[in-house]
């Protein structure tokens, strides 16, 4: 079911007050953590027969923080759905750089975060496509039912073991990074099951690549066999029955959603992303996923533009409308890609498109060459990792797989292949950016204001003798106070939606007229002023 996200009358306070605003600015120093917590079982199929597998996470809180209803973030890691390393690439760990640099931001800022690791395993290397599109599907699947899992398990702590994390049950999200953002997207869109067996998910003969009785349903909670219906060999366990799976706020970098069909207009999830205009591992609108070492196809998928629009389109992020152009860091440049027709690129085929749209940044990063003649191309230009953790990491897995040794020295060129001038600066500059996207949004999203109005300088309308006549009105509101000078005003619904903005008024007096977008009923006026905020309900006839 739909949910419309409400903003308490503090949009603007939160976004021009003069103190640092908690879940906004960083106002923590210290971050606590609990390593290794065990968030469910389930079976995993890495090493080829089924075994059961724990699920596990770390759990970030800001450190000596008391509140009870902390909004929380479940961070999904990339990976491509394998081991680092074996997977070709540098990172593929909850402790990869971007995930912790994610996690401390948002920590500071006073959220909890879990990062989680989700089930591995899958064929890449099968030159049978209906293998390979089984199995990536397949994992796929997993992670979307450990994510939720993740989700059920956080709201378990809460009603049977007294919120030790302090966080709010109805204010869960998951931020994905490029493979984890299939499970962000995938987590806030899948809610039937007949999804997952479109014609494109069915074999040579037309048979489901995913099978419910085999893998369990969608949300991890039913039990599930390899040998239906001999039911010996167990598929999928059952884990924290009757708790909802449900979040809202699904961010998502650089991943892609199963099919467009999944984004139908029910999600309870307002979805934002970033996406590079020439991935190479997934589309940034709709596209193939290829295998990079082969080149094989495995699926074609919706990138993350092409969610993001849906999303838009069909109301699920109707409640980050209340986001005005001058809260939004980003207005400008999201408006300018908006009219920007451009040349986005995936694995298989360049396309022609409009690059933006609302909730959604795209890093539009040239294809380069190197001086060697290699080609170059930019997907991830947030990742980064050191070269001598590298070589202790690979030293670590060729140890325990020596007849399949990788170079590390290797391993670190091909990544530089697909993330030129990779460093710890570069990454955080691009994550500076992301923040700026994502924060006022969830701010929306998670429904903060209650949280911030009591930090807010906001007033008593009659300290400033402040008046609005006539009320009701139709047309024309007078907004007068008894010295204090209007700067800024915002008329916002009863759910907190902005339906209009005034800026730079300075002025005892406003005249407002009514635009014509402005529907009968009543509305709320947040009225800025330089003695502090008011805010005044107005009946519009």
């Amino acid at each position: 079911m739909k949910k419309t996200f409400t903003l308490i009358f503090s949009l603007l306070v939160i976004m021009t007050a003069h103190a640092q605003e908690r879940y906004v600015d960083p106002v923590f120093t210290g971050i606590t953590v609990e390593a290794d917590v065990i968030y469910g079982q389930n079976i995993s199929v890495l090493t080829g027969a089924p075994a059961v597998t724990d699920l596990v996470m770390d759990v970030y809180t800001p450190e000596g923080d008391t509140a009870t209803d902390k909004p929380l973030v479940l961070i999904a890691h990339t990976g491509s759905f394998l081991p680092a390393i074996v997977n070709g690439t540098q990172t593929g760990t909850r402790y990869d750089s971007t995930a912790i640099e994610v996690m401390k931001r948002l920590v500071i800022r006073g959220y909890a975060v879990g990062i989680y690791d989700y089930r591995l395993g899958w064929n890449p290397i099968s030159m049978v496509q209906d293998v390979r599109t089984a199995t990536l599907l397949q994992a796929a699947y997993r992670g979307i039912q450990d994510t939720r899992t993740a989700v059920r398990y956080m709201r378990k702590l809460v009603e049977e073991d007294e919120n030790p994390y302090g966080i709010d049950p109805d204010k869960i999200g998951v931020w994905g990074i490029g493979t984890g953002g299939y499970l962000a997207l995938g987590t806030g869109t899948l809610d039937d099951f007949s999804e997952v067996t479109l014609p494109k998910f069915r074999d040579i003969n037309g048979d489901p690549l995913i099978v419910e009785e085999v893998l369990g349903n969608i949300d991890g909670t039913s039990e599930g066999f390899f040998d239906f219906p001999a039911n010996t060999i167990p598929g999928s366990l059952v884990n924290h029955e009757g708790y909802s799976s449900d979040i809202v706020f699904s961010m998502n970098l650089a991943g892609a959603m199963g099919d467009s069909s999944w984004m139908d207009g029910n999600e309870t999830a307002a979805f934002v992303g970033v996406h590079c205009t020439q991935d190479f591992f997934a589309p940034y609108s709709n596209g193939n996923v290829i295998v990079p070492t082969t080149g094989q196809f495995v699926v074609d998928v919706s990138g993350t533009r092409k969610a993001i629009e849906l999303a838009n389109d069909l109301g699920t992020n109707d409640g980050l409308m209340g986001l005005g152009a001058n809260d939004d860091p980003l207005s400008d440049l999201i408006d300018e890609q908006k009219a920007t027709l451009g040349i986005v690129s995936s694995a298989t085929m360049p396309t022609q498109m409009i690059l933006g749209t609302d909730n959604f940044y795209g890093f539009d990063i040239p294809i380069t060459v190197s001086d060697e003649g290699v080609t170059q191309i930019q997907g991830s230009p947030w990742d980064w990792w050191g070269l001598d953790d590298l070589r202790n990491l690979v030293a670590l897995v060729n140890a325990q797989n020596p007849t399949n040794e990788v170079d590390a020295d290797e391993l670190h060129a091909s990544g530089l292949r697909f993330n030129p001038d990779m460093s710890a600066e570069k990454a955080r500059t691009y994550i500076d950016t992301i923040f700026q996207l994502a924060i006022p949004r969830m701010y929306l999203a998670y429904d903060l204001g209650d949280a911030i109005v009591g930090t807010t300088d906001l007033i008593d309308a009659e300290s400033i003798g402040l008046s609005a006549f006539p009320n009701p009105t139709t047309e024309i509101l007078t907004i007068k106070t008894d010295g204090a000078m209007i700067e800024a005003i915002n008329v916002l619904t009863q759910n907190g939606l902005l339906l209009n903005r005034i800026n730079d008024i300075n002025s005892q007096q406003y005249e407002w007229q009514r635009p014509a977008v402005v529907p009968s009923g009543p509305i709320f006026l947040q009225i800025q002023t330089d003695e502090g905020t008011t805010v005044q309900k107005v009946i519009l006839q």
